[in-house]
Order: C-alpha cells, then structure tokens, then sequence
C-alpha cells in the first residue's frame, strides 16, 4: 500500500469558540477538499482518482500551531521588530523570531529590487508618493522601527522601503498587507520558535509513525507545509521509501528559510534534503508567479540537488487566488506525476 501524506499550510486553524468536539469534522472538511482539487488535476491529466485503497494522513496541527504561539505570546509581547531593531534585550526565542522574520523581509526586499514586476504584472500605483527620507536609522541591519503595524497608512510612509514591498505583495496576492504580514510572522514562528517547530513536527512524525516504514511514500507540502516536509524528510531514516516529493506555493527558496531548516549550517543554497531520491523529477514543485509565498521561484536554481533535474518546477495558474492550494492541486500537469506513481505502485 502507498500512503500519501499532505501537510497544510499556515491559518488553517479553527475559530477560537469553536467547539473541540467538532475540530476533527473541521480537518476531515480540508483533508475532503485536498483530495477533490487532486481529483480534478488527475481528471484533467486523463488519469484516474487516488485510488480508494490509498493511506492517505493529513495531520491537523492548525489549532495546535496557534495555541503554541498564543503560549508564546502569552508571556509576554509578540516579536515586534521595532523593539528588537533597537538593541533592548528580549527572551532568546523571541529575539531569534525577529531575527527570522526582518530576514524573510529583506529577502523579498532584495528580491524585488533585482527582479522588478514585469511587463501585464506591473502593480497599481499608490496614489501619491511620499519623498523618502535621506536616512533611515539603521539597527541590527534594518530600519529601525520595522516592528510598528506596517497595515496602517501613516505608519507605512514613514518606513518607504517596507511599504512598497509589502504594498507590491498584497497587489500580487490580491490580499491585504496585514495578510502578508501575518504569513511572515507564522513563517518566523516556525523557523525561530524551537517549541513551536516541535509541535508541528511532532503532529506530523506521530501520523507517520502509525505506517509501516517499508512502506512507499508520497508527500505534499504546501506553503509552511512545504518547509515542515523539508523537516521531516532531514529527520526521517534516509533509507525510509520516500518515492516522491511535492510542494506547492513554497517559501523555501528564501536565503531566511534556507539558514533555519533543520540540519543545515546555514549557508545557501540548503541541500535536497538525502530521504528525496536522487534521480531526475522525484521532487516536483509548482508555483504561480502572483505567489507572494513562493516568490523566489523556480525553486530548482534556488536548491543544491543531487543529480540535474532533482526538482522539477511546474509554473501554474491558479486562479483568483495565487496561493490558495486548491488553484495547485487542480492543476493537471502539477499533479500528473502523483497520479502516474500511484497508478504504477497499485499497478504492481
């Protein structure tokens, strides 16, 4: 048997009045959803449907994910960038959460400044432009006072270089700047919070351990999902059948995300982690250009791969909403490779 484990993203937790009886029903909804989205991309690829006898394990960690920060947070302030760029002392873990997140910040930064929108993608302009001070204060790197809450107009024209990334971004996405704020700040969270990384890990590890280790592997990843499966799989027994990797919307060509994954020393670009086999194709990554989680794509050039064409990217259209995994998964050519190995393995 073939088991297909898929790791969700960031948000997908409940209401916080929701009732715990009723959170299972709440994961098996996005756990239904997943698998009709990778219905239709396998219709459209002219293959058949995930086989009825197909293990297929989506840990929910949501809710945990959220309550681990909520702990965090509970202690004290959030990981404000403003503090932290000024040189006050904060609790290590918090410190190391700022550190990641201005990091991913500058990342996009740069990114955006090397490879300006292109020609039909080109962003609204604002309606006016304030004139950038001469100097912005600098602190450990940054402009000081990046922490304050960037979504508010009269706080944005102060910091200029953080307003038009983010502005460009939410454009892209077509969601607000708060939004994008936020995936930033989970992203830290994950990288920077060592608690945090072990609860989810640990969510997704237990589902794991449930399956007989000899047994042949599918994973698919997407958005934060795509990083905890790059975690698994530097954890996981490298002599463990993965048979195929799949991530889509993912952040992890960001030089921010490379130096925090598990088992690398921080020097780009991070390695294809040993468990994803080293023939051409056994990864495959799919990415929509309007992705402002996956905008260092292709994630092939971004990523040492053990044989040429390791990491097969797939650029997609996904719709109305770029990031949102349904627009990936009903995708026929990003999902083909799935269900051509799912129909060889129950085939055999």
């Amino acid at each position: 048997m073939t088991t297909l484990l898929l790791i969700h993203g960031r948000g997908q937790h409940t209401p916080r009045d929701f009732p715990p009886d009723r959170v299972p029903a709440f994961a098996a909804d996005i756990r239904a959803r997943w698998l009709q989205a990778l219905n239709t991309g396998l219709a459209g690829a002219g293959l058949d449907p995930v086989p009825e006898d197909t293990r297929v394990l989506f840990p929910y960690y949501g809710n945990a994910f959220r309550d681990a920060v909520d702990a965090r947070e509970g202690h004290g302030p959030g990981p404000d960038l403003a503090q932290w760029s000024t040189g006050q002392p904060m609790p290590d873990d918090l410190q190391a959460v700022c550190e990641v997140k201005a990091h991913l910040i500058d990342d996009v930064v740069a990114h955006l400044s090397a490879h300006p929108p292109s020609a039909g993608r080109e962003p609204t302009p604002p309606d006016h432009e304030p004139t950038p001070p001469d100097h912005e204060p600098m602190a450990r790197g940054v402009p000081a006072g990046v922490g304050r809450p960037w979504w508010k107009l009269d706080e944005l024209l102060r910091i200029p270089w953080l307003r038009d990334a983010l502005q460009y971004l939410a454009r892209q996405a077509g969601v607000s700047a708060s939004v994008v704020e936020s995936h930033f700040t989970d992203v830290a969270y994950y990288l920077g919070c060592a608690d945090v990384r072990d609860t989810v890990l640990g969510i997704v590890e237990g589902a794991l351990a449930e399956v007989d280790p000899g047994e042949p592997l599918v994973v698919l990843g997407h958005s934060l999902g795509s990083v905890v499966a790059y975690d698994l799989l530097t954890r996981m027994d490298p002599n463990r059948p993965v048979s195929l990797l799949v991530t889509t919307g993912s952040p992890l060509g960001l030089p921010a995300v490379q130096k925090h994954l598990l088992g690398h020393q921080g020097v780009s670009p991070a390695p294809v982690p040993a468990a994803v086999p080293a023939r051409p194709g056994s990864w495959r990554n799919g990415y929509d250009v309007r992705d402002m989680v996956a905008i260092l794509n292709p994630l092939g050039p971004y990523l040492a791969q053990a044989v040429d064409g390791q990491i097969r990217d797939v650029r997609v259209d996904t719709g109305d909403e770029p990031h949102a995994v349904v627009g990936y998964l009903e995708n026929a050519e990003m999902v083909r490779a799935v269900g051509e190995l799912l129909a060889t393995m129950n085939a055999s």
